[in-house]
């Protein structure tokens, strides 16, 4: 799976899709089509099937729930695999971990209905999953400032594997491994943020320079072809909630920063401050 784009026209991605993919992505099209009915039905079944033994029980609850969960996350799989024309989905990171995403959540979001996983689990497993996505977007435009050019190549993957380390990094924050982390770990996160921020401005200034000395090395930049208007809308919604859980998550982290490298003492209700 490519991380970018194929340099390839949309003539050609049609004629490709109108030979070997729809076998693939038409089927699993298809698949989550019937799940969508399947979901449909069995929401059905189970509310008849209520309402004949006059009560909704805990476990009827769980039931229909289940299959909100099922058919709300298959919807919007079924309209990402629809947006896709040019079969993107497996392929290329970005529409891949949306999608793969998606299917991770409604797993979570199941084992916490069933009570396997406690809510909290769930909801700081949403917020990985958020966190997560968010720096594919970011890599995803980093990767489209590359040339055939050392320098800038460099910097730009360094760049990404930097980020890719604070994410690592950042997930034992998000799910909340333990109670309170050590000093050492927010300054760890803080001078990795430097370091992938610099290392992106370095490669920008490089890259900037490369072209002006050479304007040939245009040429090098990875070709692409235009993101189809309902992909591109499903791309804006998520990236506009992922940036507001983003902010939201960094302004946590920043208060967990602070309680966590002030000195803590005893008051009586053994509290941090």
């Amino acid at each position: 799976m490519s991380l970018v784009n194929e340099p390839h026209t949309p003539s050609l991605a049609a004629k490709e899709a109108s030979s070997s993919e729809p076998s693939r992505i038409g089927k699993l099209k298809l698949a989550f089509l019937y799940v969508l009915i399947g979901g449909l039905a069995a929401s059905a079944l189970t509310a008849i099937i209520a309402l004949l033994i006059g009560s909704f029980n805990s476990e009827i609850q769980k039931s229909l729930l289940t299959i909100f969960v099922f058919f709300s996350h298959s919807l919007f799989i079924l309209a990402l695999l629809w947006a896709d024309k040019y079969n993107e989905v497996g392929r290329n990171v970005l529409p891949t971990s949306i999608f793969g995403l998606a299917l991770a959540n409604m797993i979570t979001t199941t084992l916490s209905t069933w009570e396997i996983i406690s809510t909290e689990t769930a909801w700081r497993a949403l917020g990985l999953y958020f966190l997560i996505i968010g720096a594919v977007f970011i890599i995803t435009g980093i990767l489209k400032l590359r040339l055939n050019h050392k320098a800038t190549k460099a910097g730009l993957y360094t760049s990404i594997g930097s980020i890719t380390v604070l994410v690592i990094t950042l997930a034992p924050w998000v799910l909340h491994i333990v109670d309170r982390f050590d000093p050492l770990y927010f300054r760890s996160v803080a001078a990795l943020s430097i370091f992938s921020s610099t290392a992106f401005l370095i490669a920008i200034i490089l890259r900037g320079i490369a072209l002006a000395r050479h304007p040939e090395l245009k040429a090098t930049i990875p070709a692409t072809h235009p993101i189809p208007g309902n992909l591109l809308a499903i791309y804006i919604t998520v990236g506009t909630i992922t940036a507001m859980v983003w902010c939201s998550g960094l302004a946590g982290f920043l208060i967990s920063a602070v309680e966590n490298t002030r000195p803590a003492f005893d008051n009586g209700y053994n509290r941090y401050y």
